[in-house]
């Protein structure tokens, strides 16, 4: 018997002689899902972290999901802890309650979960899947840290243009109009500019939620999705970044289950699911095909089309030396500093940049101001 199984054993016996997690039994057995806000990755890989080192000390495992459902402060993921610890009691595999939360924890954890279960160590499982989970915020924290200033000025400068069409530039308008000052064709843009928005704001708003709805519908379509991806990763700049980081944690979510046991095509079925763009999602469904067909991996993946000339020589030889997992693990780790440093130039040439547009566009507005000011000081002397 795996030490998966003699956890939820012993989980199970414990559960019954504790009256708090009676009082759970009554009231959640037949929760569904939690919805609300979705938890962040931080908060799902720390509590994979202190769910594997408490099953290491020898908690059992349905006291460890309802304990850390009390500490942690995400209301979904207290819920899907407090359902997973119900559903552990009354029998069910981990893999299965850890399948029931799809939308708090990622597919790996199934799949890892699973091999433990048919034998393997569920605390090493554990401490491995939240490895990959805090690799994995820490580089999604890296990007939206780098991002926040250049989004901060964006927002900033919207703000400030704003304000100057709709409070301050019609009250010089009001005033050019009585004294017959001779506008410029820039004052006469911004004059029309102002109207519109004062005006027109309601259909102006109508207009964006429309766009943003249909955007958004269509975004969320396959046809839709596959395409906005593959445009994300052509674009300039930033193109080359998101391939990385998606390259990445496929192949962080690879070695980690490989690592574990889990057999290639479901590794490649499971990373496709976590590459999070359906382009390179249909690529690693192209080659779990190709693989299932007897097909080596390092072919398959060369079939798809989309992975870089490194990777595949990586996986070549990693199929050759039998260390797959560790050379994968080692192209992850060297993405992982190629995006840190991309990001950081990306960074440094932005912000300069934003800092510029902001300064055109006020001093565009302020001289569509100024010019008319002169006109009229000219006029009266």
């Amino acid at each position: 018997m795996g030490l998966a199984s003699r956890v939820t054993s012993e989980g199970r016996l414990r559960h019954a002689t504790r009256p708090y997690d009676q009082a759970i039994n009554v009231g959640t057995s037949q929760r569904y899902p939690a919805v609300g806000r979705k938890p962040s990755a931080d908060e799902v890989a720390s509590t994979v972290r202190q769910m594997s080192i408490l099953v290491r000390a020898g908690v059992p495992l349905v006291e460890c999901l309802s304990g850390l459902a009390e500490q942690t402060r995400s209301q979904t993921l207290k819920a899907s802890l407090e359902q997973m610890a119900v559903d552990v009691s009354h029998g069910m595999a981990l893999s299965d309650a850890f399948a029931r939360q799809k939308r708090v924890f990622p597919a790996l954890a199934i799949e890892m979960s699973r091999v433990a279960e048919a034998g393997g160590s569920l605390a090493d499982t554990l401490d491995r899947l939240a490895n990959h989970l805090e690799t994995s915020a820490e580089i999604s924290r890296k990007i939206k840290s780098a991002l926040a200033y250049p989004i901060v000025v964006l927002v900033i400068s919207i703000l400030t243009v704003l304000a100057m069409v709709t409070f301050i530039l019609p009250r010089f308008m009001k005033l050019f109009s009585q004294m017959g000052a001779k506008l410029p064709w820039t004052t006469k843009m911004l004059m029309t500019v102002s109207h519109v928005v004062i005006a027109d704001w309601y259909w102006l708003l109508c207009a964006a939620a429309a766009a943003f709805y249909f955007g958004r519908q269509y975004v969320r379509s396959e046809r839709g999705r596959f395409r906005v991806d593959a445009l994300m990763l052509r674009l300039p700049l930033v193109g080359e970044i998101i391939r990385k980081v998606v390259l990445s944690r496929v192949m962080a979510t690879m070695s980690t289950l490989l690592a574990s046991g889990v057999p290639m095509v479901k590794a490649l079925e499971t990373s496709a699911a976590a590459a999070n763009n359906e382009v390179v999602k249909q690529a690693l469904l192209k080659a779990r095909q190709d693989v299932a067909e007897g097909t080596a991996t390092s072919q398959a993946l060369k079939l798809a089309g989309v992975f870089p000339a490194m990777i595949l020589q990586m996986v070549a030889s990693g199929e050759k030396t039998g260390e797959l997992p560790a050379m994968l693990q080692y192209v992850c780790s060297l993405y992982a500093r190629e995006t840190d440093a991309k990001v950081k130039a990306l960074t440094s040439v932005i912000e300069p940049v934003m800092i510029v547009v902001l300064g055109v566009v006020v001093g565009f507005i302020a001289i569509s101001v100024i010019v008319p000011i002169y006109s009229l000081v000219g006029g009266v002397k």
